[in-house]
Parts: structure tokens; sequence; C-alpha cells
């Protein structure tokens, strides 16, 4: 039993090792081509594509000629009765005796208008493939993206937490100087010590949450598991973003998903095209060349050429359900096409507002921890001059937290607004 239990544990961290460690300074750029390396979702979906390819090619073999090649070599007796040959004299038996064939085959559909729309179905529905699989990457994307946003907010907040934690010292600090000078109470000295703790208290949940968040980006991007990695922000400001109508159109034309919903629809509207085909006649171009003969060394020569003309008559209602089928998917194609045309509308519609909002909190917020920095530095001026107490100290450190807390969380809803944005307008890879 604990043989067992170290090799699944052996099993296990083999396992663990295959997946890709994270660098110690992580950026975005790196995290997204570590996903893509090793993203389960994105390996389902190639797998998905060639499948897709190989049902293509086997429809597209419907328009080739297949050739295939056959041999025989059999020893038997015949009973000519059997044949309608009975006449006084005959024998009925004839044989043992032994025959030998080998020839070639050639079988060529020289009009099969179902297997043309059957193969132009499968290479639509390769084309779909192809687009989901790209869809995929999108969202896998977008996933990382948001993921790492977290990860960074966490990491600024328990950074600039960690500077208040360090300011709140500093404020005992002088405090108790101060009281041990006579020129501060004991008051003072238990509400500095008051903040400084409430700010030690939000600095160590933050950790909490920093840990927690890299863990969760190193699940997303299918890393070796593991928090001890800095986030490194490289982003750039972006341009400004397109007008309404410029952003829709250009999404309608990169939105992986809305080619996808496409291709479905093209093929099943050749697929549709493949069932009515049924009805139409089918040529059909047969030939075999080969030798037979009675031993190996002693055959002739012999062919055969043959066309073959087929045509539905009555098929028991067979092909009118089919086409009753086809005909249900078509509309279920074009219904989820309208719908994602409608839900890319409403993304990058969205998505717009929504980067707007977040610009416009960021620069707020930005003034606002500006303005909260300088009460700050007033206060701790006329605090250590003796004009006041520590009240305006530490009310305007609890100004400049919630400022740089704002702040945190503007640019924390900019990165996840600028990643949904890419995602809505198609550019998310």
């Amino acid at each position: 039993m604990k043989c067992m239990i170290l090799m699944a544990l052996t099993v296990t961290l083999v396992v663990a090792d295959e997946r890709p460690a994270i660098p110690a300074r992580l950026t975005m750029p790196e995290a997204l081509e570590i996903t893509l390396r090793s993203s389960a979702s994105l390996r389902r979906a190639e797998a998905q594509l060639r499948q897709s390819e190989g049902q293509s090619m086997q429809l597209r073999s419907g328009l080739l000629p297949q050739v295939s090649i056959g041999a025989s070599d059999a020893l038997q007796a015949v009973n000519l009765k059997t044949m309608g040959l009975d006449f006084p004299g005959l024998p009925s038996r004839v044989g043992p005796f032994q025959t030998v064939d080998a020839r070639a085959y050639l079988t060529q559909n020289v009009f099969q208008w179902q297997a043309v729309e059957r193969n132009r179905a499968g290479r639509a529905q390769w084309e779909a493939s192809a687009a989901q699989r790209n869809n995929v990457r999108e969202m896998v994307t977008l996933q990382v993206a948001t993921g790492f946003a977290q990860a960074l907010r966490a990491q600024s907040s328990s950074a600039r937490l960690s500077e208040q934690v360090q300011l709140a010292r500093q404020l005992v600090s002088i405090t108790e100087e101060r009281l041990r000078a006579g020129v501060a109470s004991e008051l003072e000295v238990k509400r500095s010590r008051q903040q400084m703790n409430n700010l030690e208290q939000s600095w160590i949940e933050s950790r909490n949450s920093l840990t927690t968040a890299k863990l969760q980006l190193a699940h997303l991007m299918h890393a070796q598991v593991s928090a001890s990695f800095e986030l490194v922000d490289d982003s750039t400001p972006d341009a400004d973003p397109p007008d309404a109508a410029g952003a829709l159109a250009e999404s309608m034309d990169a939105r992986a998903d809305y080619r996808a919903a496409q291709s479905q629809l093209r093929a099943a509207e050749h697929n549709l095209k493949s069932v009515k085909a049924q009805r139409y006649p089918v040529i059909q171009f047969q030939a075999g060349y080969g030798q037979s003969g009675r031993k190996p060394f002693e055959n002739l020569n012999t062919f055969h050429i043959r066309g073959v003309l087929q045509m539905p008559v009555f098929t028991g209602g067979r092909i009118a359900g089919e086409q009753t089928e086809a005909e249900g998917k078509v509309e279920e194609a074009r219904a989820a096409l309208d719908e994602i045309r409608s839900q890319v509308g409403t993304e990058v519609l969205s998505g717009l507002s929504a980067l707007q909002s977040a610009r416009e909190q960021t620069r707020v917020a930005q003034s606002t921890v500006g303005l909260a920095k300088d009460e700050l530095s007033l206060a701790l001026e006329r605090f250590t001059s003796g004009v006041a107490d520590n009240t305006e100290v530490v009310n305007a450190q609890d100004r400049l937290s919630r400022a740089e807390d704002n702040l945190v969380r503007a640019e924390y809803q900019t990165g996840i607004a600028r990643a949904q944005m890419r995602r809505a307008t198609g550019a998310a890879q």
C-alpha cells in the first residue's frame, strides 16, 4: 500500500514538473505566452480542429477516384443445373478446378451533386472549427488578463498599505517622543497606535489576498503552482478608443466567435443542399483490368468497363425527413448568428462605456491621492510644530488610505475594461 502511494506521489510530481515555471518577474506578455503553450482548453480546441480536418478529408474523398487491387485463388466445383445448363449427356457437376484472378479496380463518380455539397459543408465546418479555436484563444487570453489584473491590484494594494504602515509607525514613534517630552497626551499615543494596528491588520489581509491571487493566476496559466514571483505592469497608455460605429464594424470582421457562427450557417446550408441533391441522378464509372485463368502462370488479360446510372424513385419519406431536419438546423444556425451579432454589439458598446468610465475614475483618483498626500504632509507639519494634536494626522492618513484604495480599484477597473474591450473587438490575442 505504501509503495502504491509513493508511486502515485511520484507520478503527480512528474506531471507537476512538466508544467512551465513562472519567472521571478512576470509581465503580462510572458503570462500569455506561458498560458497559450500549456492551456488545456486550447489543446482541446486544437484536437477538435484536427477532427474537423479529418472529417473534411473524408467528405472530399467522395469527389476523387477510388482505386483498389484484389487477387483470389479458388478451388471449386460447380453445379451446372444451377446455371440453367441441363442437357442430356451433360454432366451436372463440373470440377473441382482451380481459378486465379488478379486485377485493379477503378470507381469514379462522374456526377453526384450530393458529394459536392457535402464536401462544401465539410470545408465550412472546418472553417468554423478553426475560428472556434481562435475564439478559445481569445477567451483564455481574457481569463489570464483578468487574473493578472486581479493579482496586480492585490500587489499594488499590499505595497500601498505597507507604505502606510511605515508611516503609522513613524507617527507612533513621534507621538511617544512628544509624550516623553510632556507635549503630548496618552490619548494621542493610543490613537496613533490604534491607527497603526488597523493598518497592519489591513496589510496582513492584503498579503494573503495577494498570495491567493497569484496562486489563482498560476492555475489559470497552467504553470507550476507558486506565489513566489512579482508582477510587473508594463502596460502603456492606450490610444483614444474608436468611435462606436468604427468599433462595431471592426468587431464584426475580427470576432472569432462571429466568424465561427457564419461558417456554421454556411455548413448547415450546404448540408441542406446535399440532402436535396439525393433526388438527383448519380452517374458512376466503373472499370477493372487484370488477369484470370486456371493457373497463376496461364492467365489471360481481361477487363470490364461499366457505366452506372442511379436515381431514387421512392424512399419512404426518408429524404423528406432529412430535409426537414436540415432546414431546422439552418434556422438554428441563423438564430445563433443573430444572437452573437447582438452580443458583439452589446459587448462593444458596454466596453467603450466601461473603458471611458474607468479612465475618468483613474484621473479623479490620482488627483485625490495627490490632495490627500498634501493634506497629510501639512497635518504632520502642524503636529510636529505643536500647533495641533495628532487627530489631524490620523484623519489625513485615513483619507489617504481611502484615496489610494480608490486609485488601486480604478486602475484595476481600467485593466479589466481594456481586456474586455480587446475581447469585444476581436483583438484579445
